[in-house]
């Protein structure tokens, strides 16, 4: 059932809530726009400019679809094969540990099963000619997080900036201009663009902090155009949700989309949450949701769809702290209405304990949100342990996945283990975490190469040394907190796990519980 005054009334309550400067959405069926809103403004310092259905909003990680659809149509055409190494077509592709190298397959790379580091570096060359330096370089240091043979999920925006550069290498053209040909002008995206000088001549909605206040950058990394760099309106984006909902037409071949949305890795959570090629597959309720969601902070996106209903959501919005409203909330809210799906849905069912997986389990571990922590065994129950904090965990019903409260709120630990896989790593909250072993610790010397400050336009970090210790702190936000030696160049700290990245040797950016790269100033 199609709710229009209904989803108007609450998302503005949402965006209230949220503090969201503007907002739009659209909703499609096979064949056309059966709804479609837009809300708020453009930029808080413009109240006379509103969002619109053809407002364009950067779309981050969406993107990644377009990366999909057009490796397809090479396979296709045979001039791609998703299993083969991917040195077949990179001669230069190296690695710091190049243990695992002949591993890593296109198919790989494009489901974050590759067991390559994250990286989220907003800010870099304007020019999309310096792709090829920039893999080169970023590449020749990366170390695995894992084996590409165990198929763990972790996100890797490295590995589809990869396939963007074989993308055009094989055909000729560079990545944004084979995706104009391929994919915007065969579905008639006509405002959808690369370019912010382009954007910039349409209606284009603002990046807001919090509040909502403007925040006058918007950063610009010509070299990850294919891991999120695409500015596209709602309206625009239905085009691509209807080719999810037509088995892969008018772009590629029903077997082709069927390999995309064919599951390659699991997230371990406690309800189907998979990825296939470039593809999100979310268990909702009854239904099977795909597609993919978006952040580059302070822009969020998303594209739905429920290819066994015929209905696809598109959603834009621009103001940090949104990504909950984008990913989950208001998608739910119109799927629950349209689909009218069940009004609860139980998704906390126990099942039975693993005791040789939890064995196998058992040890220290390094997470990008909550830096070091232990899982183990407390009289015969499986125990998280964060800091000062135990937290008893529950067998789902899914094999692997177990549960326990924190705080008020779930978190959910999957063991990979319990399916014939790594005994090295484990998920919480679908985060991969790599056991690791004490290592001695680095003289006072060789620590003075991480200190000073660290930052994006966002925030910024101060690290220096004392007593033999590395510290840190946000600036603006308290005193310096202890960073525990982990391995080389990675640490953790009462913000997540800190992994120092290095450009010609020396330190050029950390990471800080998570992906974002913030650069040495």
């Amino acid at each position: 059932m199609i709710c229009p005054e209904k989803w108007q009334k609450q998302i503005e309550d949402l965006m209230k809530q949220y503090g969201i400067a503007g907002l739009a959405v659209a909703v499609t069926d096979r064949e056309k726009t059966v709804w479609h809103h837009g809300f708020g403004v453009t930029s808080v310092e413009k109240p006379w400019d509103p969002v619109t259905t053809e407002t364009l909003f950067r779309i981050a990680s969406c993107t990644k679809l377009t990366v999909g659809l057009l490796t397809m149509q090479m396979v296709e055409q045979g001039r791609l094969d998703l299993d083969v190494p991917v040195g077949t077509y990179i001669p230069w592709f190296k690695l710091a540990d190049r243990s695992t190298e002949e591993r890593i397959t296109l198919r790989r790379l494009l489901s974050h099963s590759a067991g390559l580091p994250s990286e989220y570096t907003p800010d870099g060359p304007h020019d999309e000619d310096k792709l090829e330096e920039v893999l080169r370089e970023g590449f020749s240091g990366l170390r695995p997080i894992a084996d590409p043979a165990d198929k763990l999920y972790y996100y890797c925006n490295w590995g589809v900036r990869l396939v963007s550069w074989i993308l055009q290498d094989i055909t000729g053209l560079p990545f944004t201009a084979l995706v104009k040909k391929n994919v915007l002008q065969p579905l008639r995206m006509s405002h959808s663009t690369f370019t912010l000088c382009e954007a910039a001549t349409y209606s284009l909605a603002v990046p807001h902090k919090p509040g909502p206040e403007v925040l006058h950058f918007i950063p610009v990394n010509a070299t990850r155009h294919a891991a999120g760099g695409m500015f596209s309106t709602v309206n625009d984006l239905t085009a691509l949700a209807r080719v999810l909902l037509n088995d892969g037409a008018p772009l590629v071949k029903p077997e082709s989309l069927r390999q995309m949305m064919t599951p390659e890795c699991s997230l371990y959570l406690n309800y189907r949450n998979d990825y296939g090629i470039t593809m999100r597959l979310k268990q909702y309720k009854d239904i099977l949701i795909c597609g993919h969601d978006g952040q580059s902070p302070p822009y969020y996106a998303s594209v739905w769809t429920v290819p066994e209903k015929g209905v696809g959501i598109t959603l834009l919005l621009n103001t940090e702290g949104g990504n909950p409203l984008s990913t989950d909330i208001i998608p739910k809210m119109i799927l629950d209405d349209i689909l009218e799906l069940p009004r609860e849905w139980d998704v906390w069912k126990t099942g039975m304990a693993d005791p040789e997986a939890e064995a196998l389990s058992e040890g220290q571990y390094l997470s990008d949100p909550y830096g070091l922590f232990r899982l183990e065994r407390r009289n015969g129950v499986l125990t998280l342990i964060l800091g000062a904090n135990e937290y008893p965990l529950t067998p789902h019903i899914r094999k692997g996945v177990y549960f326990a409260d924190k705080g008020g709120e779930p978190i959910v630990v999957g063991l990979p283990a319990a399916n014939g896989g790594s005994a090295g790593h484990i998920f919480i909250d679908s985060i991969l975490c790599q056991k690791v072993m004490p290592q001695p610790e680095p003289s006072e010397d060789e620590l003075k190469q991480y200190t000073g400050e660290y930052g994006t336009v966002l925030e910024r970090f101060e690290f220096k040394t004392e007593g033999g210790k590395l510290w840190i702190r946000r600036r603006g936000h308290g005193d310096f907190r202890e960073c525990r030696y982990v391995g080389p160049d990675t640490f953790s700290c009462d913000f997540g796990a800190v992994r120092f990245v290095r450009k010609y040797g020396e330190i050029s950016l950390v990471r800080i519980g998570g992906s974002t790269g913030h650069n040495k100033i």
